[in-house]
């Protein structure tokens, strides 16, 4: 049966952009390959430098005056080996980025630059474009062949082990190029992904001239994609645009 794709028939639950930036977020935790635990705005986005895993929120003190909640490895009690890292205080962290955040701020025109030169190289698509457009044309040939093989049988007698060769050649071609006309659309989908957030890295260095004095989530969210503690201290940002910066 004739299947048809319609855009826009239903008011979304949410807003498709939304949508586009949540499957990012996915993509990028599976792309680092490592297990994510939820629990606060740094959750997926601390990592520790001896093991690989992420830090997670850990309360100390739960029934005294004393509680408090600290980052540490969720795997450092897990391995063969302990992790050395050391736990983090949040207000640590939100002091440490802004560091790392102004260094990055002072000398931003180089990194913008580099950004606009990645986002276009992104944003093109027109060899990826062109592989669909023969795949389609693949598809809609094979899909003519096998209605006709289809109709042909009916009508007149045939060597049925013939015709079921035949089918079967056709529908592995279309699959064939259905599974790489799915995978450049995926393809496609992702490269789109990772031009959007180059696009809100770079807004978000752009709008601002002076330093930052106060922790913003919706800033930490947008720059960062990682922060890896390593177990002398240190504290590395990864920023969007691939810059490190230790703080």
């Amino acid at each position: 049966m004739q299947q048809y794709y319609i855009e826009k028939s239903h008011q979304p639950i949410i807003q498709p952009h939304e949508f586009d930036v949540v499957q990012a977020e996915f993509a990028r935790r599976k792309s680092m390959g490592l297990h994510y635990s939820g629990g606060g705005v740094f959750s997926s986005r601390l990592v520790c430098g001896d093991c690989g895993g992420y830090y997670g929120p850990k309360v100390w003190h739960s029934n005294s005056k004393y509680r408090r909640v600290v980052w540490q490895c969720n795997g450092k009690f897990s391995n063969e080996e302990k992790c050395r890292t050391p736990h983090l205080m949040e207000e640590d962290i939100k002091a440490r980025f802004l560091v790392a955040f102004n260094q990055l701020l002072d000398g931003k025109d180089a990194p913008l630059e580099d950004c606009r030169i990645m986002q276009g190289h992104l944003t093109d698509c027109s060899a990826i474009d062109a592989e669909l457009d023969e795949l389609l044309r693949e598809i809609a040939v094979v899909t003519e062949l096998t209605q006709r093989c289809i109709q042909e049988n009916a009508r007149s007698a045939q060597s049925q082990e013939e015709y079921i060769e035949r089918y079967n050649g056709y529908v592995a071609r279309y699959e064939k190029a259905e599974a790489r006309a799915d995978a450049l659309q995926e393809q496609k989908k992702q490269r789109q992904s990772r031009a959007d957030i180059i696009g809100g890295f770079m807004f978000a260095v752009h709008e601002r001239e002076d330093g930052v004095t106060e922790f913003d989530i919706a800033l930490w969210l947008t720059v960062v994609q990682k922060a890896t503690a390593y177990h002398d201290g240190r504290l590395v940002f990864t920023f969007q645009n691939g810059i490190k910066i230790e703080a």
